[in-house]
């Protein structure tokens, strides 16, 4: 029996969700809504820890930029008048900023707890 694609990602995503359970770290740490929300659109992410810093840097920064900016439109900058081009270029800059802090994160994490490699799984 050959395996697919997905069901490799699925035995590996299995093995790497029960390794850092073992290792008493956080389910919002391993299977963050953006990586949950990325999953279910089939997309064959690694849990955060087991990734790369840019793969968790992009898979963070376009879930997260987008959302940031609608949610900070509708709550705050519509009202104040803020210009589109205020708004597209601080949601920019917050993404990138999130990206790049979530992704250093998630590097430390795999370290502290010394995970192996995604493809050793």
């Amino acid at each position: 029996m050959q395996m697919t694609g997905d069901s490799v990602f699925e035995k590996r995503k299995k093995r790497a969700m029960a390794i850092m359970e073992g290792r008493g770290m956080w389910p919002s740490i391993y299977a963050p809504p953006c990586h949950i929300f990325l999953w279910r659109l089939g997309i064959h992410v690694p849990p955060p820890p087991f990734s790369t810093f840019w793969t968790n840097f992009f898979s963070f920064a376009v879930v997260y930029t987008p959302f940031w900016g609608i949610v900070m439109w509708f709550i705050f900058w519509k009202s104040q008048g803020a210009t589109l081009l205020y708004a597209a270029t601080s949601t920019l800059i917050a993404g990138l900023f999130f990206g790049v802090i979530m992704a250093a994160f998630q590097e430390w994490r795999k370290r502290a707890n010394h995970l192996p490699a995604w493809e050793k799984l």
